[in-house]
């Protein structure tokens, strides 16, 4: 074929995409989104040049023989491989905790502040109460002190999403500012993180940022495969590092990123955007506990030195003798120390709150201590002879069952050297 002809059919061709790709800025309500847009648009121009020109180049050179094929496939495959998991351990002295169980359907709740509007509400499906914010309105819980600069802060979100309707331009993170009725958030010295657009596959925007900037984003997080669905949210403050997790894969690793102004406040926010959402942001299950002493170390530290340990930085679901991924750092410290000492024999008690009847929650607690037992022995060699488990229920508390904060504490795991 005459190579004249080919790069002219070239040049059409790329005409012809150019002109496919029509960019509507109607459908744009932000310039960053547009952008980025603009730079697919691109990007798929360029793919489609790039394999043209392949294909131009593949008529003037000579076949490849299929030895070099197998060669290239071969390297491809040689790399190692590179393994990664969740390091986030929930902090073990828990300063606040919500789960709005104690609040009316259809009041704010008592322990939270806002500038604007939300109310209890229960959600079809799923679980327990649920905290509904409108749009351009932030919550934060009411605390007595300001945060400590090591702690842990998580929550649910449940990204709901209804055909047009508007989704919530969620934002949160923690700040300078602790009256948010009094002194405008958006003029501190803060650190948030955006989830927007979580229902439309051409527009899911993470990113985070400081004060009014944005400073970087994640585009490879599978943020749409969450609407309708829960999303869990971990975030681990240490000093200057800012560590964000979400449904345990850690997404950010900031070591220089938070100033001790910004440890007074954490807040939620459903911000302005326009459209203005139609659909509020919910939220639920908050626990934000201090890290001073790694939850891990301390809890090995007091069984082999003081003979039993106890900890409720080992969650389960609601009513659920189910695990959260964010304990298996907490129960494996246990089962590394059970393989380094072969002698060690222990029993695992299960604790509950107050919640439910007692009969209910006696055998909840039997079954949270066979759960952790049961993880124990099917990831570590060690025999299931060396593990006893019991449960007390709600008969031991070691504080008030009179508050959600009190409830988190009583919701605990004992492990004890026989």
């Amino acid at each position: 074929m005459n190579r004249k002809f080919v790069l002219l059919i070239m040049m059409a061709t790329v005409a012809i995409i150019s002109n496919a790709q029509v960019i509507d800025p109607a459908k744009r309500t932000r310039q960053a989104a547009e952008n980025r847009v603009n730079n697919r648009v691109d990007q798929g121009i360029d793919k489609g040049l790039d394999k043209i020109e392949e294909g131009i180049d593949g008529l003037f050179k000579k076949k490849k023989n299929k030895s070099d094929d197998n060669t290239k496939k071969e390297a491809s495959q040689t790399p190692g491989k590179v393994n990664s998991k969740s390091d986030f351990v929930p902090g073990n002295s828990v300063i606040f905790a919500d789960d709005f169980s104690q609040d009316a359907l259809g009041d704010f709740p008592v322990q939270w502040n806002t500038n604007g509007s939300g109310e209890v509400v229960t959600i079809k499906g799923l679980e327990g109460k649920w905290l509904g914010v409108v749009h351009n309105s932030i919550v934060n819980p009411v605390m007595k002190k300001a945060l400590p600069e090591n702690l842990t802060i998580e929550f649910d979100l449940f990204l709901k999403a209804n055909g047009q309707q508007s989704t919530p331009f969620i934002q949160f993170g923690i700040t300078p500012v602790k009256d948010i009725l009094k002194q405008d958030l958006f003029y501190s010295n803060r650190f948030f993180i955006n989830l927007n657009r979580y229902a439309e596959s051409d527009g899911q925007t993470l990113e985070y940022g400081l004060k009014n900037d944005i400073i970087g984003n994640k585009s490879d997080f599978p943020l749409t495969r969450y609407a309708n669905k829960v999303l869990h949210v971990a975030i681990a403050l240490n000093k200057t590092r800012i560590r964000l997790y979400l449904d345990g894969s850690k997404l950010i690793d900031l070591p220089r990123a938070i100033t001790s102004d910004m440890y007074h406040n954490f807040f939620l926010n459903n911000n302005y955007v326009v459209p203005a959402s139609e659909i509020p942001m919910y939220v639920s299950n908050i626990r934000i506990a201090a890290a001073d002493v790694d939850a891990r170390s301390l809890l090995v530290k007091d069984l082999m030195e003081k003979g039993k340990a106890s900890t409720n930085a080992i969650l389960f679901d609601v009513n659920s003798d189910v695990i959260k991924p964010s304990s298996y750092p907490v129960i494996q410290q246990i089962g590394e120390a059970m393989v380094t000492n072969p002698s060690l024999i222990i029993k695992i008690i299960g604790h509950t709150d107050s919640d439910g009847s007692e009969g209910d929650n006696l055998t909840l607690s039997q079954k949270r201590a066979k759960a952790v037992k049961l993880y124990i022995t099917e990831n570590y060699t060690i025999s299931g002879l060396r593990i006893q488990t019991g449960g007390k229920g709600e008969s031991n508390p070691i504080t008030s069952n009179n508050s959600a904060e009190g409830k988190a504490k009583n919701r605990r795991v004992e492990f004890v050297k026989i």
